[in-house]
Parts: C-alpha cells; sequence; structure tokens
C-alpha cells in the first residue's frame, strides 16, 4: 500500500473526481509493487491553445527504494489527451510498464548464480570427503 499520495492541479481547478481517479490508479499501482513509498501525481491544462484545443498534462514521480520512477505525459499532439481521464489512464499505464520493467530486472539478477569455477569450488568443499559421506 502506498502511503502518500499527493495530487496537485496546475492551471486547473480541483475536481474531487479527477482526485479519486487519481487515487483509483495509484491502489492499482500497489498491485505490482508494495516498496512504493510515495507518489506525487501532477494534473495540469497548460495554456489554451486555440488550434489543439485543451490537452492536459499529468505527470507522476514514484519513489521506491533505490528507484525514483518519473513519467510526464506531455503529449501537445496527442487529441485523446484532450479527455483528462484518458491523459491520467495513459501516464499511470507508462508507471505501471516502468514498474513491472524494474520488477523483471530484479528477477533476472537474483537468479544470476555465483560463478565459482570447479577449482575455486573444491578449495571450499572437499568434493571427495562431500561424496564419501
Amino acid at each position: 500500500m502506498i502511503s502518500d499520495t499527493q495530487v496537485l492541479f496546475r492551471n486547473i481547478e480541483h475536481s474531487q473526481a479527477v482526485e479519486e481517479a487519481v487515487h483509483k490508479r495509484a491502489e492499482k499501482l500497489g498491485r505490482f509493487s508494495d516498496q512504493i513509498l510515495s507518489l506525487k501525481v501532477t494534473v495540469e491544462s497548460p495554456h489554451n491553445n486555440h488550434h489543439k484545443g485543451k490537452v492536459y498534462h499529468v505527470g507522476v514521480e514514484a519513489l521506491i527504494p533505490n528507484h525514483d520512477i518519473v513519467v510526464n505525459h506531455d503529449q501537445h499532439d496527442k487529441h485523446a489527451h484532450e479527455d483528462i481521464y484518458v491523459a491520467i489512464r495513459d501516464t499511470f499505464d507508462a508507471v505501471e510498464r516502468q514498474i513491472k520493467e524494474l520488477n523483471e530486472k530484479k528477477r533476472r539478477l537474483s537468479r544470476i548464480p555465483n560463478k565459482l569455477t570447479e577449482p575455486e569450488l573444491a578449495e571450499i568443499v572437499n568434493v571427495e570427503e562431500f561424496q564419501k559421506s
């Protein structure tokens, strides 16, 4: 469970529904890692661009021991991000992918055995005595 989730709104009015959507997605991240210490989520609406409409920007900073995950989905050309919930979904999907990649990397590293040569191993354990017993 994530102990601290901050939701910041910039250039946009605070919305309880948006904040709840962020917290719901944050809880889902807890399924992929129990080591997330805190999340800082920034939801903002850049200055209005009359040619492209209002495109939302969502950023997430996840603090994990020995790792920090930062995702900034600043997609000015993505018209799908005119919907704030789609912008939240896409950003959290990217955070989820990074957490999964981090978990996979940790699994791969934990499976690497100590690579001792036979002479080194024989020095540690007398193989003949071990086979007799």
